[in-house]
């Protein structure tokens, strides 16, 4: 158990160590991320960006209506993206659908949800999304995550 914890504790130190040289190359924060399936009230997709280590913001996919994750008092629509910056740190949060949906938290104080972007996809077709932060022209993705409409 020890020796598994410690060659893990290793590997981590690798990858920290590349991204910390990535960020030193370009001033962009280094990400790091957790992908929540179904959170709060299904069917929901949520991915936590992270930067340098600190919580960001969350990018979400709402498969089909219900729930109310934003909490404005109103339905969720489905096969929506929505974006929300948790944190002030003078970078924005946006989700990106592959269909060239956008859902932007860019040029708004925080905390903030973005509005819903939405239209309707076929039932079942799959996508990718994206979840990145942006502050004027610089931005910093995450590597895309599957999403079902």
């Amino acid at each position: 158990m020890l020796k598994a914890g410690a060659a893990c504790m290793l590997a981590l130190g690798a990858v920290a160590a590349t991204q910390a040289t990535a960020q030193a190359d370009d001033g962009k924060p280094k990400l790091s991320y957790v992908v929540r399936p179904h959170v709060a009230q299904s069917p929901y997709v949520a991915v936590d960006i992270y930067a340098n280590g600190a919580y960001a913001g969350t990018g979400f996919w709402s498969q089909d209506p219900g729930g109310d994750i934003n909490g404005d008092g109103s339905t969720d629509p489905g096969d929506a993206l929505i974006a929300y910056d948790g944190a002030a740190d003078g970078w924005g949060v946006e989700a990106r659908l592959d269909t060239g949906r956008v859902a932007s938290t860019r040029g708004h104080g925080s905390p903030y949800w973005s509005p819903w972007a939405t239209g309707n996809l076929a039932e079942g077709s799959r996508h990718s999304m994206k979840v990145c932060v942006v502050k004027g022209d610089s931005e910093s993705c995450l590597s895309a995550v599957s999403v079902t409409a």
